[in-house]
């Protein structure tokens, strides 16, 4: 869910600062990390030992022992750090990561799932109907909107700006 990380987290982030209280909005730069944090420690761990791209940065056990190894040294910088906690946190939550993965090691090791070719994954993602596939299309087609709809912005204010100056000939 690359584009659905994304979207679910400064869906979020943007709720919590217009909506809620503007003050208690954490730092967008972390938060957005956080969101990608544990993609960032398995994919590239999957494709060199061909273990499951879901494996130990998935689990809540490891997450937990590193903000707890993170929380002395970055003491004074609790709201980051609180940031990328609730990133890796909303991450778990929208992969829906099963319980074996989620506690692991203390329920046993990640259970052993063989690679795939990328693009048989990606047919069988986007085939599946899954949660996860839907937030994943209705993210790429919101980020498309607004790729839209600042081209059309922009293009509305060159031709006012285009409409504002006078002409060569006019002079």
């Amino acid at each position: 869910m690359i584009f659905g990380h994304l979207t679910v987290t400064a869906a979020v982030h943007h709720l919590v600062k217009r909506r809620i209280d503007p003050s208690r909005v954490l730092p967008l730069g972390p938060l957005l990390v956080g969101a990608y944090l544990p993609d960032l420690m398995d994919k590239p761990t999957a494709l060199v030992t061909g273990l499951s791209g879901r494996g130990y940065g998935h689990s809540l056990v490891l997450q937990a022992a590193l903000f707890a190894l993170l929380a002395w040294p970055l003491r004074r910088r609790a709201r980051p750090l609180t940031a990328l906690g609730v990133g890796v946190l909303a991450h778990l939550l929208e992969d829906w990561v099963p319980l074996p993965v989620l506690l692991a090691p203390l329920l046993g090791p990640i259970p052993y799932i063989p690679q795939m070719p990328l693009l048989e994954k990606l047919r069988l993602y986007y085939t599946s109907g899954s949660v996860q596939m839907w937030i994943e299309v209705a993210a790429v087609l919101y980020w498309l909107a607004v790729l839209v709809r600042a081209r059309a912005s922009t293009r509305r204010s060159r031709q006012r700006a285009n409409a504002c100056t006078p002409s060569s000939s006019a002079l």
